[in-house]
């Protein structure tokens, strides 16, 4: 497992100190102006780039593979079973036994779905929160040290090919209609996304000491 040192001040010191927190202002921050500073984050993005969430996605792949198998193979044999039951003049005593296992399989797949749920849904709750808590405090530390005082996350695919397709439009089509606000048109000066997951990754390799058989 990954231990985790935890607190604002690590992240925001951390940040603080990195170089890269400063890579789009020539080595220094902006200078501060007048007004309100309001910035964006694609929250997509940065969970997808921060090494912490790839890990913790990949330590439940692994915990999830071996249900993934042995559900296919249950799912392969009853639609077997189902091609044979479905042809002209099987023996009727067979195809008891061929439904009587289907039974069988569904329920066994059922049971499955259920101890997935309760050996990873917890899992995936705990670690959803964890790093929603590290991603906030890392947009802090990076609007703190630009001056920004508003940070607004939105969501983009991260296939730039998908932008422009109808289920991308529809969606943020279907957004607006229910009051919420949604990007339109972002520079790149406020987008914050990628100096954050530089920080985020960054703080990781100060902070996060991997134990034996670390996952």
């Amino acid at each position: 497992m990954i231990i985790l040192v935890t607190g604002a001040a690590a992240l925001i010191a951390g940040a603080y100190g990195s170089s890269y927190l400063f890579a789009q202002g020539g080595g220094a921050a902006p200078a501060q102006q007048q007004g309100t500073k309001i910035a964006v984050v694609n929250i997509g993005q940065v969970f997808n780039e921060y090494t912490r969430a790839q890990a913790l996605k990949a330590d439940l792949e692994r915990t999830l593979q071996p249900f993934k198998d042995k559900g296919k193979k249950l799912a392969d044999e009853i639609k077997a079973w189902e091609t044979e039951l479905s042809k002209p003049g099987i023996d009727p005593t067979t195809a008891s036994r061929y439904q009587a296992s289907i039974k069988q399989h569904k329920r066994t797949l059922e049971d499955m779905s259920m101890e997935i749920q309760n050996q990873l849904g917890k899992k995936q709750e705990d670690n959803l929160v964890a790093l929603w808590k590290e991603v906030n405090m890392g947009i802090a530390a990076v609007a703190k040290a630009y001056g920004f005082q508003i940070v607004i996350g939105y969501g983009d695919p991260m296939d730039k090919k998908l932008m422009d397709l109808f289920p991308n439009i529809n969606r943020k089509m279907q957004a607006m209609d229910l009051g919420s606000a949604v990007p339109l048109y972002i520079h790149e000066s406020v987008d914050l996304s990628p100096v954050i997951v530089t920080t985020l990754n960054e703080w990781v390799k100060k902070t996060v000491t991997p134990a034996s058989g670390s996952k």
